[in-house]
């Protein structure tokens, strides 16, 4: 059967401009999905710094028969569309989605790799993977059909799956499954493919399956040397436990390392875990309630690559002893730094009062930000979510995450905040969704820092009460290391570029109100900063004395007439000007 395929371009290089680009205005972000609706989505990162975006939709095949299939869209670094509709990669029927389980990985070469599960495999209705590697001008490498990964052997559920490279280029895919003598028992499938398409281990020596023990839940990391960790569920108290494969399929540790051991309650596993890999390893962060105080702590553990657990303590590291409930934690390894951090909501019993707390923490366990954590947003009537970590530059880590101001449905908006990882300092917080439309946003991701400048997050947009039509409508946003939104351009007001050491530059892309300058000297200097109108008369002196070494915030309250403004610093290393447009 043939795929609905609605584009194809001819190169990735020749992107439509004709499209919406990034813009700098928080109230109008990048409509990142115009297809109508969809279910659950993904993005991961080229290392040229464009986006694969993957969306499981709906459809209708040329037969009538529809289900669900996985869409993409490559979006290019200036936000251009490189496809000028979706290629949607499969129209075989389908009985459903599950958002538990990655489909989008993208390889060192830049080309997406699909995982779709669909009823093409056998009788009654079962589903089964197959998956495809399409290129950034639009090719199926593997084929039209892509790779069935079971043949014939199909049963009921099936899912999370989860996808990873080795250094000889092979991908190695594991996937939960029901087997015939159990419905509700599961195995672990596993596969392996060359860079070509060539199946390379025998599935049913690779296969993790006792008809009396449910294996759950794999992750899959590149351990190097051609070897895989897989971290994974095991028993009905869904035990963390984590092999490592050598590249034939064949276990490399004598026994699997123990992750955790001491029980989760009734909330899915896969709800609670954050996985990210570490140097041929990998950290876990989750929370759980293993004394059964209804109070549930935040934890971290770490899995060297030769299977030693980093920290001494058994079942994970605690991370924050403040004693509030502790929910949805993720983690983050900081490559520059070398330590772990984490992020996550504390709240009352009643989770009505919420604060976030972040912690950094050592490769042996030590806390870094006492032993409560570092308070990024103070206790408040609200509700937080969604949160997740990326690094940054210059000592910093950025904390994404949303608040809610209503409580109930509608007053959505999403955060970045940085922090010097070294002294704690909260240097800047950006809202990146505000605007006048009040609107129920959820499912915050974002993308690592691409080309050592910007972020990208994507996030669902519900509408508002006051909408004609109430659907989800997916939004994108480029976010500067400067904190500045959208695509630097000349002609802006101000320059869209990061400090460096004896720089001065103006955050904001367009001042109402208030204007935010930068400096990052390094060493401490006598500055004065002076603003200017056009015609040269002072306004305003926002600062005068010592300017401290490193990246500094320099705040004007801008109250003056609409118009351009010149902002000069002038220190012993010399007079620096930049431009500001107050509206």
């Amino acid at each position: 059967m043939r795929k609905t395929l609605l584009l194809i371009v001819a190169a990735v290089l020749s992107c439509m401009t004709a499209m919406a680009q990034w813009n700098s205005n928080n109230a109008e972000n990048l409509l990142a999905w115009t297809e109508g609706g969809y279910y659950s989505t993904d993005m991961k990162t080229t290392a040229d710094g464009k986006i694969w975006l993957a969306v499981h939709e709906p459809f209708h095949n040329n037969e009538g028969k529809g289900g669900v299939t996985v869409a993409l869209q490559l979006i290019d670094s200036l936000g251009n569309f490189c496809f000028d509709e979706p290629i949607r990669v499969s129209d075989y029927e389908s009985r459903s989605w599950v958002s538990c389980g990655q489909y989008l990985f993208v390889d060192r070469d830049g080309n997406a790799i699909v995982a779709v599960y669909d009823w093409r495999q056998g009788a009654d209705y079962y589903e089964g993977y197959t998956v495809y590697k399409v290129s950034q001008t639009g090719e199926f490498l593997w084929g039209e059909e892509g790779i069935t990964l079971e043949g014939e052997k199909v049963y009921d559920l099936v899912a999370s799956m989860s996808i990873c490279q080795l250094a000889d280029g092979s991908y190695v895919f594991a996937w939960q499954r029901s087997q015939p003598d159990n419905m509700n028992h599961m195995s672990i499938e596993m596969q392996r493919i060359s860079p070509e398409g060539e199946m390379l281990w025998n599935p049913e020596e690779v296969c993790m399956y006792d008809k009396n023990t449910p294996y759950q839940y794999p992750y899959v990391i590149d351990g190097g040397n051609n070897q895989v960790i897989m971290l994974y569920a095991k028993g009905s108290s869904q035990e963390l436990l984590a092999r490592k494969l050598d590249f034939d399929g064949t276990p490399v540790w004598e026994e699997d390392t123990r992750v955790y051991t001491a029980g989760w309650g009734s909330i899915p596993v896969w709800t609670l875990i954050d996985v990210k890999p570490v140097d041929g390893g990998f950290i876990i962060s989750w929370n759980d309630d293993r004394y059964y105080t209804e109070i549930e702590s935040a934890y971290m553990a770490y899995v060297k690559s030769n299977g030693e657990l980093g920290f001494t303590i058994d079942n994970g590291q605690k991370l924050g002893y403040a004693g509030w409930r502790s929910l949805s934690v993720r983690c983050h390894y900081d490559k520059a730094s070398d330590s772990f951090y984490a992020i996550w909501n504390e709240c009352s019993s009643s989770q009505s009062w919420y604060r976030v707390v972040a912690q950094r923490i050592s490769k042996e366990g030590e806390l870094l930000w006492s032993e409560n954590g570092l308070e990024l947003k103070p206790m408040e009537q609200t509700s937080y979510g969604y949160a997740s970590i990326q690094s940054g530059i210059n000592d910093e880590v950025a904390f994404f995450y949303m608040r809610n101001y209503a409580g109930t449905y509608g007053d959505v908006e999403a955060f970045v905040t940085t922090v010097n990882v070294n002294d704690t300092t909260l240097r800047r917080e950006s809202e990146f969704t505000k605007g006048e439309r009040v609107s129920e946003k959820s499912n915050l991701t974002t993308t690592p820092m691409i080309n050592n400048n910007f972020w990208v997050a994507k996030w669902t947009d519900g509408g508002s009460y006051d909408d004609e039509e109430l659907t989800d409508r997916l939004f994108m946003q480029r976010i500067n290391n400067d904190f500045t939104l959208g695509n630097p351009n000349a002609d802006d007001a101000v320059e869209g570029v990061q400090a460096d050491a004896n720089t001065f530059v103006a955050i904001a892309t367009l001042v109402e109100g208030e204007a935010m300058f930068a400096t990052n000297f390094a060493t401490a200097t006598q500055a004065t900063l002076a603003v200017y109108d056009i015609n040269g008369a002072l306004v305003a002196t926002p600062f005068e004395g010592e300017l401290a070494a490193g990246r500094q915030y320099i705040e004007w309250n801008a109250n003056v007439p609409a118009g351009i403004y010149l902002a000069t610093l002038t220190t012993a290393q010399g007079v620096e000007t930049v431009k500001v447009l107050v509206k």
